[in-house]
């Protein structure tokens, strides 16, 4: 493991995960629990942020991780590890029949286009004529119920 100018960089070559760990809490105080059992480790990590390559040391390890707040040369404060499952990720929980997902009852069905069938699409000039035409419709309309009042 080196700690340089660039950042954090470990070098594996069947390297012990514990003792990685321990080396890393020494130097920068994190605290680290969770570990039940070790694992050797293959590759070069970094060098880069200590977040990113603790992240890329313990990818594919059979921890879940956690890593908890910032010390000043940007090492988690603390990591938490879980052992992950046997067999890989466990299914989601059964679900009950009441509780699935009902699809709407109506089939979608896409928007018509406004305007009447067969007939091609009106201009902005020609709707609005249209409302005009309508509004004076209406005034006459109400003209002559008062008429007949």
């Amino acid at each position: 493991m080196v700690w340089g100018a660039r950042g954090l960089s470990i070098d594996a070559k069947n390297s012990s995960l514990q003792e990685i760990l321990k080396e890393i809490s020494a130097r920068t105080g994190t605290k680290i629990e969770g570990m039940a059992k070790d694992e050797r480790v293959f590759g070069v990590y970094g060098p880069g942020q200590p977040r990113d390559v603790l992240s890329q040391l313990l990818e594919g390890s059979g921890y879940n991780v956690l890593m908890v707040g910032n010390g000043e040369d940007g090492a988690p404060r603390q990591i938490d590890l879980s052992a992950r499952p046997e067999g890989g990720t466990q299914p989601n929980a059964p679900v009950s029949p009441g509780d699935m997902y009902q699809p709407p009852i109506a089939p979608y069905e896409p928007p018509q286009p406004i305007g009447r069938p067969n007939e091609p699409p009106r201009t902005p000039q020609q709707i609005l004529q249209e409302m005009q035409q309508r509004q004076q419709q209406l005034r006459e309309e109400q003209m002559r119920q008062q008429q007949q009042q």
